[in-house]
């Protein structure tokens, strides 16, 4: 049997730059500097420039002008291709996984599930319960280019969208995981397509209504700081 191939400086800088991009070392709207990373990393530039062209190809970060890079922040368009790209993928992972999870693999679906729902309660951060939720679906719909590309736009949704500093005591929101989870331990295909696209599309709405709060509130800001002169 053939010995795996060890990792290359290219594969070791691109997967430590992931690392530090999902956990929040690299802010969005950042700039990075090829020889800094390298430093903070522990290798020469020459990977770190391999490893920032495969980031920019998975649209983490944007090229910009005399070869420097920043990392990537979301537009409202963006974050508008991003919630129908996930609706799109997510539907389909969705319904496969009713379809064909085990019984050890809906057990484990309803103990994330309550993961979540406790920390929910104890008012504590929720993000990577709910992505743990939606990784797992994904494994059981057993399609791995599905899954593949659904890691790599909630990973942008974690790095490029993390100053979206949205509220997790969202009315709906536990509601509509209760339901998808539960269609899916049921095997129900229907449902589950039905609440994973409500569960995304609700998603959405929260953060378009987040903008527009986001925008009117500088305004209201200036209105204000002249009524108080």
């Amino acid at each position: 049997m053939p010995l795996s191939s060890p990792e290359s400086a290219a594969d070791a800088a691109y997967r430590k730059l992931r690392q530090m991009l999902s956990c929040g070392e690299l802010v969005p709207g950042q700039r990075l500097s090829q020889s800094r990373l390298g430093r903070q990393i522990g290798c020469s530039p020459m990977p770190v420039v391999e490893a920032m062209r495969r980031l920019e190809s998975d649209g983490l970060l944007v090229k910009q002008a005399r070869k420097q890079a920043r990392v990537r922040r979301l537009s409202e368009q963006d974050l508008e291709g991003l919630y129908l790209l996930r609706e799109a993928i997510e539907t389909v992972t969705a319904r496969l996984a009713a379809r064909r999870s085990t019984p050890e693999e809906t057990r484990a679906i309803q103990g994330l599930a309550q993961d979540y729902e406790r920390l929910r309660e104890e008012r504590l951060e929720t993000g990577e319960a709910d992505v743990a939720i939606h990784r797992h679906i994904a494994e059981c719909a057993r399609c791995p280019l599905l899954k593949e590309e659904l890691d790599r736009l909630m990973l942008i949704d974690q790095t490029a969208g993390r100053s979206l500093e949205l509220r997790e005591d969202r009315e709906g929101h536990p509601h509509s995981h209760r339901a998808l989870v539960q269609a899916i331990v049921d095997h129900d295909a229907d449902s589950a397509e039905y609440f994973m696209k409500k569960h995304i599309q609700d998603g959405h709405a929260e953060v378009r209504r987040f903008l527009a709060a986001q925008s009117v509130r500088p305004r209201r800001s200036r209105r204000a700081s002249r009524d108080e002169a």
